[in-house]
């Protein structure tokens, strides 16, 4: 499908659209005669020589550039006078979120917060979710889904509503992961693979999906992981890949115990791959000089010891503590292999 043709909604959904931006005329258009990445450049440059004064034009040119990973022209645009404050407050919210440090979590604030525009309150309710997702507390997926879905359903110009339903897709993904249906969650990872997404967040998704396979075998997680630090080192996400190379890579490699070349400077990753090779007291000493351990590590320690009670334990935290169906499954095959 034409780039262009990705972004137009469908024939009955477009009846439901009461305006289109002066945005997503000018970038449809773009798509139209230029290459996508080309299109985006040109759409950038043109939001920045026209920006708007509605909050309306505003809402779409600032989820425009999010979507795109213009981070820097967005925290300096949340920051102008022109900025409508609640759109301007809100995204400084999600920049937040995608930051290197997340030593801050909003929750109590965007509890408080309120907003009448459609896409704002469609916006807010993701931006709820991501804040419980930093606190590794899944369960705020299934108690959110069915209203994202409701504020998406309100939201009626196109391009935004393109957007939205982008992250409302994502979200359909790491709802069925997390509540360990894989099959469902890996149809809606490559739904969102296949479409019109940054190079930043196709090379996320490549490496839940990874995550989300790792029970399917060591072979179909890894072919989803070397995607992802493909796509990551080809457009310059350095810190991206280097995260992966020290913690998901040997955490998939030591699961499956196929540790030949895989090093790491994570002691967590270290121990586990200590405990794939065997070497329980290892394992063991980097463990115990943790104050406290969480439900991954306590599974690493339990099996080093051949500690059953303690996979069970880690196996019910992963449960009550993060709503983490998926991960649960680890102790479990844990225990299998004392």
């Amino acid at each position: 499908m034409a780039d262009d043709q990705l972004i137009e909604p469908s024939p009955l959904r477009k009846l439901q659209m009461s305006r289109t931006s002066s945005l997503y005329d000018v970038y449809l258009d773009y798509l139209r005669k230029y290459p996508r990445r080309d299109a985006v450049l040109r759409t950038k440059d043109y939001i920045l020589s026209h920006f708007p004064r509605t909050i309306d034009e505003q809402i779409v040119c600032m989820e425009f550039f999010y979507m795109n990973d213009f981070f820097e022209e967005l925290s300096v645009i949340t920051e102008s006078p022109y900025i409508n404050k609640e759109v301007g407050h809100l995204y400084r919210v999600i920049l937040s979120q995608t930051g290197r440090d997340k030593n801050k979590n909003y929750l109590d604030e965007l509890k408080d917060l309120h907003f009448m525009h459609p896409s704002l309150r469609c916006l807010h309710l993701f931006t709820l979710v991501y804040s419980y997702q930093d606190l590794k507390v899944f369960t705020a997926l299934d108690k959110y889904l069915d209203e994202c879905d409701q504020a998406l359903q309100q939201v009626d110009e196109p391009l935004m509503y393109y957007y939205l339903n982008q992250r409302y897709q994502e979200l359909l993904f790491y709802h069925y992961w997390k509540t360990n249906n894989s099959i469902l969650a890996s149809r809606y990872a490559y739904k969102m693979i296949n479409t019109e997404v940054s190079s930043r967040r196709k090379s996320r998704m490549h490496h839940d999906l990874a995550l989300c396979q790792l029970f399917n075998g060591y072979e179909s997680s890894m072919e989803s992981l070397l995607k992802s630090m493909e796509i990551a080192q080809k457009h310059g996400h350095l810190r991206f890949l280097q995260t992966v190379k020290n913690r998901s890579l040997p955490f998939i490699s030591s699961f499956h115990q196929r540790t030949e070349g895989i090093s790491t400077t994570d002691p967590v990753e270290q121990a586990h791959l200590a405990l794939a090779r065997g070497d329980y007291e290892k394992t063991q000493q980097i463990l115990h000089s943790f104050p406290s351990l969480t439900p991954f590590q306590e599974s690493y320690l339990g099996l080093a010891t051949g500690n059953r009670e303690m996979l069970r334990h880690s196996y019910h935290r992963f449960i009550q503590e993060q709503g983490d169906y998926f991960f649960a499954q680890l102790p479990l095959a844990y225990l299998e292999r004392i």
